[in-house]
């Protein structure tokens, strides 16, 4: 398996449980003051920050590539709702 070059920094943790993140990382990640992270672990206990809106996008990427983009599925889904209240009318 070939591992990516990563780039590592060191910080400390304040008594308030605070890291700051280095300038460097702030700027290729897009994070400006206010910005919302998702940090997650697992269980060896190696800490991931992603910023909250790329993982958003991935989600949105995700679903995107499952259907054409010319249509909305809410679309879809109304009209058989629309079509199912028909029927039971007319039954």
């Amino acid at each position: 398996m070939v591992r990516k070059p990563v780039t590592r920094y060191t910080g400390k943790v304040d008594k308030a449980g605070r890291v700051v993140i280095p300038a460097e990382i702030r700027e290729k990640a897009h994070l400006q003051p206010g910005a919302t992270v998702t940090i997650t672990s697992d269980p060896s206990g190696r800490v991931v920050l992603e910023p909250t809106l790329a993982i958003l996008r991935e989600a949105q990427e995700y679903f995107l590539s499952l259907g054409p983009a010319d249509e909305l599925w809410s679309d879809e889904l109304l009209a058989e709702r629309r079509l199912e209240a028909r029927r039971e009318i007319e039954d």
